[in-house]
């Protein structure tokens, strides 16, 4: 019932007394018809099993925030494949590998658009960006330009340096902290280095330094977007109410993006004045960065219907980067530094391992990463037990379709709990458990093709960041653990609950204090 307690307190306030007796009959409803009926009726006709929810409601009084653990209790009564509703609007619940392959592989076309939320709306500029965007000509061109320019070989290998120069900064500003014995919040740092890379990235700029004030306000910004975006906004679930605005859910998104949106105009003009001055650049060859390459696009296909892109499609671009760059990164190393030093047994593999390839008188590099495979056995198990995003990004069903033999109405919700499948006793032995071990000697990857663990997705909706993401991951858990040793106090160390948002948290923030493992030398350099 907690879901729906924000949504109670600011609606009461805008209901009119027609409205609330509408409400009433409706909900009256619910317990008159069935007994006439002789039960429950069907979601709707022909639906997978599961719970019948009331009218205008439906299942949400009987969930909380926490959806991935809601879906994770009723797939254990209702199965693999279960359908409720969420407010007026149907929705699926996949819980099997064996059901996330029929859905978003072998009916992959049926399902390849994604739910979108009025938040999403307005951050991405009514979803003109590569995660939101319909399936079409906008959306190929993005995924054609972040591939070529940012994902391809060569240009994973260009920006290496530019990666190197974040994690290594980053351990050398944690030496200096260690001297003062002062505790760091890990996922704090990490986000702030990774969103200083992507800026690199996007606009050649580190625009996040804690030093200054704009770095400051700038992280604060994005730390209350992502935070609204991972609030559950009901007008999206009950249309109704969408004029009313009852949870003030519009406003506060409305507030933080309008700062966001001067800031990327900020960003587009002062590049836009720099390449009047410096027309040569281009003809130059020189290395442009992604700013560059959205302002520069221009199609050869003239069947596509995009010459170029707008400004729209170029803001909307920096803003899911800027977010889904960042935050899903720092709150899985968070977790893997946190599962890490609660096992010592693990804790100490790991750094044997590292000592043997790295040495100790050098920092880690990407290029130590392929050979540490009880490292990336760690990573693996840390995707598994707590995935950023654990109902993946909740996909739509384009037309009405027949799978399973279930009807599954138009625009019906997709939701894949992989958080859920990663618990479950039929897939995972001792799936609670955090053991690297389980995938020595395993094919089992993170790319998509294994539906019992799925990340960032599969098929061609899946995370295309997915390699940054991955590597990133694995360089700051072997950069952290090779570089300092870490003493956390007991109480946030062995606290794992979950806090809610755009992504799945710690609750607690992981504080430590970091202690230098290597000389002296070594950070001073």
């Amino acid at each position: 019932m907690d879901l729906l307690n924000s949504f109670i307190v600011g609606f009461g306030a805008y209901l009119s007394g027609s409205m609330i007796l509408a409400v009433t009959l409706s909900i009256a409803s619910y317990f008159v018809i069935p007994k006439l009926l002789g039960g429950h009726p069907k979601n709707w006709k022909n639906a997978p099993p599961g719970p019948a929810g009331w009218p205008i409601l439906g299942s949400l009084p009987h969930l909380s925030h926490r959806l991935h653990e809601d879906f994770f209790h009723l797939a254990l009564i209702y199965g693999p494949l279960f359908s409720l509703n969420m407010g007026i609007k149907p929705a699926i619940v996949v819980s099997s590998p064996e059901m996330a392959a029929l859905f978003l592989k072998e009916k992959e076309g049926m399902f390849s658009s994604r739910t979108i939320t009025e938040a999403i709306l307005v951050v991405t500029y009514d979803a003109h960006s590569i995660i939101f965007s319909p399936y079409g000509p906008r959306w190929k061109a993005l995924r054609k330009i972040l591939i070529t320019e940012l994902l391809s070989p060569k240009a994973f290998e260009q920006f290496e340096p530019l990666r190197t120069k974040q994690v290594h900064g980053l351990l050398k500003y944690l030496y200096l902290i260690s001297k003062s014995n002062t505790q760091v919040n890990i996922a704090e740092s990490a986000f702030t280095a990774l969103a200083n890379l992507v800026s690199n990235i996007l606009c050649s700029k580190s625009l996040f330094d804690n030093s200054k004030p704009e770095g400051k306000k700038m992280k604060e910004m994005f730390w209350e977007m992502i935070k609204v975006l991972g609030t559950p906004n009901f007008a999206d679930l009950i249309p109704i109410v969408k004029p009313f605005d009852p949870q003030g859910f519009k406003r506060k998104v409305r507030n933080i993006f309008d700062q966001l949106d001067a800031f990327y105009e900020k960003l587009i003009e002062e590049r836009l004045a720099e390449r009047k001055g410096q027309l040569e650049t281009t003809a130059n060859n020189e290395k442009m960065d992604m700013l560059d390459v959205l302002l520069s696009y221009r199609s050869n296909d003239k069947e596509n219907g995009l010459d170029r892109f707008s400004r729209f499609i170029i803001k909307g671009m920096l803003s899911e980067m800027f977010i889904a760059g960042t935050e899903t990164t720092s709150s899985t190393v968070e977790w893997g530094m946190t599962e890490i030093l609660r096992k010592p047994r693990i804790h100490k593999k790991l750094l044997l391992e590292l000592d043997q390839v790295v040495g100790k008188n050098r920092f880690v590099v990407e290029s130590d990463l392929p050979n540490l495979p009880y490292l990336q056995a760690t990573v693996k198990e840390v995707f598994r037990l707590h995935p950023g995003v654990p109902l993946i990004l909740p996909r739509r069903a384009n037309e009405a379709c027949e799978v399973a033999g279930y009807h599954i109405p138009k625009h019906c919700i997709v939701y894949v709990n992989i958080w859920g499948m990663a618990r479950d006793p039929k897939e995972w032995e001792n799936p609670l458990e955090f053991k690297p071990e389980r995938f020595i000697g395993s094919s089992v990857d993170v790319k998509g093709q294994d539906f019992n663990l799925l990340p960032f997705g599969t098929g061609r909706r899946s995370c295309v960041g997915w390699p940054l993401a991955h590597r990133m991951v694995h360089y700051y858990l072997a950069a952290f653990l090779h570089a300092f040793e870490w003493d956390s106090p007991p109480e946030i160390l062995n606290d794992m609950n979950e806090r809610v948002g755009l992504t799945l948290q710690k609750d607690k923030s992981l504080l430590s204090i970091p202690k230098p493992r290597l000389p002296a030398s070594v950070y001073e350099l």
